[in-house]
């Protein structure tokens, strides 16, 4: 199956345009995107056919004498389809604004199955596609890159699991380990120097975890403090406790009054008062902790620091990529803290328009296709040179990168790819950027110091 729905009004999409639409950096600067001229005709809309037979989507009619033929594999239908559909629908705007005739956009369902998306891939494959953007699993990454392996059709999916990337396999997700090396980094800037954090139990965490230490590592500071916890807001408490060292710092703060009446003096006596009035423990020992989490579990754990004594006065918070999302704007506790994600103008375009033109806001990781399908019209624009292949793997990891919504990014060789992020400040009306992006890769070094783990 197919997508149920395309865009109501395709001219309405081929109309639109967005500042920032993908373009290829050069080695002096970016290069601005050539567009074709506007289409006379749209595309028809797909009305839930099977993807043996499907009707693909086109930037424009015409025919053209080197078409592009690009599979997109998302769950169109089953649990994640509305994910699915979302990514299919920015993947669209990207196919739309890029006006050129030569690209068709051929959607398979997979249903978020492992055993159908073999079959959508091998559907894929015998349609003759050069390139495969999605899917969106791990898992299903992983399928269709061994279907597309061996016929040297590269898979551009959209998971940030780092053990399916492998080369010719990509993956467009962010990378919680560079995320964490970016904040990392920052905050050592800032002159913190003695880290803590507080990290979730499972993959995600385990990658986390191990992409902190070689950041406080690499950059001279220490871990101090470390505790895990699992994915039950009634079960976060005592990790927090522990890591605030809490229990201790009560004791010594009992110890200490006990210790100042026991010389029974006016003046000590007093000080134990007022020690006891302002129940206030002593610091805790680190400088920064950093919370890898998301949603609801952020919501508990943020409001756990202060009430455990950690004060967010001194101790600065940081976070990942899970911190992008508007509504933590309306909790206190997260205000001041600090993430490393895109700058927010581009990606705040994208999902008014997108909005504008679904009548809803797409989720966060719409921008993934919308960049990945324009990382390929861009590919699709370039003059080759004679033998060249359009989505070799050469071009595909271009090391000056390209620019999309999302900012400045480059494939890599092994799969995995590279963001230029900024970091962000949760204020109460807006992420405000504290430091911007980088404008090329060169200029900063940031990028994966070590191989991610893929175990």
């Amino acid at each position: 199956m197919v997508a149920s729905k395309f865009l109501k009004d395709l001219k309405a999409v081929a109309a639109l345009s967005l500042c920032g639409l993908l373009a290829a950096c050069g080695g002096a600067g970016q290069a601005p995107v050539t567009r074709a001229p506007a289409p006379q005709d749209t595309a028809q809309q797909s009305d839930q056919a099977e993807a043996g037979d499907q009707q693909p989507v086109s930037g424009i009619t015409e025919a053209d004498e080197s078409p592009v033929r690009i599979a997109i594999l998302l769950p169109l239908t089953g649990t994640e389809a509305e994910t699915g559909q979302s990514l299919l629908n920015a993947a669209t705007m990207a196919l739309f604004d890029a006006y050129d005739p030569r690209l068709t956009l051929l959607p398979f369902d997979t249903k978020a199955d492992g055993m159908t998306t073999d079959s959508a891939a091998r559907q894929a494959l015998e349609a003759g596609v050069d390139i495969v953007l999605g899917p969106l699993l791990a898992g299903n990454v992983q399928i269709a890159g061994q279907v597309f392996g061996p016929a040297d059709i590269p898979v551009i999916g959209f998971s940030n699991d780092s053990r399916v990337a492998e080369p010719g396999r990509y993956i467009m997700g962010f990378l919680p380990e560079e995320e964490v090396q970016r904040v990392v980094d920052y905050a050592v800037s800032q002159g913190h120097s003695r880290f803590s954090a507080l990290i979730p139990e499972g993959r995600y965490g385990a990658r986390v975890r191990a992409a902190f230490g070689d950041a406080v590592s690499y950059d001279g500071a220490a871990v101090v403090a470390l505790e895990s916890y699992p994915p039950d807001p009634d079960n976060v408490f005592e990790p927090v406790k522990a890591l605030a060292n809490y229990d201790l710092r009560q004791k010594n703060l009992r110890d200490e009054i006990s210790a100042l009446r026991a010389l029974r003096d006016d003046v000590t006596d007093e000080i134990a008062d007022r020690l006891a009035r302002a129940e206030e423990l002593e610091p805790v020992g680190f400088d920064a902790v950093l919370v890898p989490e998301g949603g609801a579990l952020l919501r508990t754990l943020g409001p756990l620091l202060p009430f455990y004594e950690v004060d967010l006065g001194e101790v600065q918070l940081l976070g990942t990529g899970l911190w992008n999302d508007p509504s933590l704007m309306d909790e206190p506790p997260l205000h001041g803290g600090w993430f490393a994600a895109p700058e927010p103008a581009r990606p705040e375009a994208f999902m008014t328009r997108y909005e504008e033109l679904f009548g809803s806001r797409p989720p966060r990781i719409a921008s993934i296709a919308y960049d990945a399908m324009s990382l390929v019209a861009a590919l699709s624009r370039d003059t080759l040179e004679e033998g060249e292949e359009r989505f070799s793997a050469a071009r595909l990891t271009s090391p000056t990168g390209f620019v999309g919504i999302d900012g400045l990014f480059r494939l890599n060789r092994d799969g995995l790819n590279e963001r230029a992020l900024a970091i962000l400040e949760v204020s109460r009306r807006e992420f405000k950027v504290l430091d911007p992006a980088p404008t090329a890769f060169p200029s900063f070094g940031y990028q994966l110091r070590q191989s991610v783990s893929r175990e």
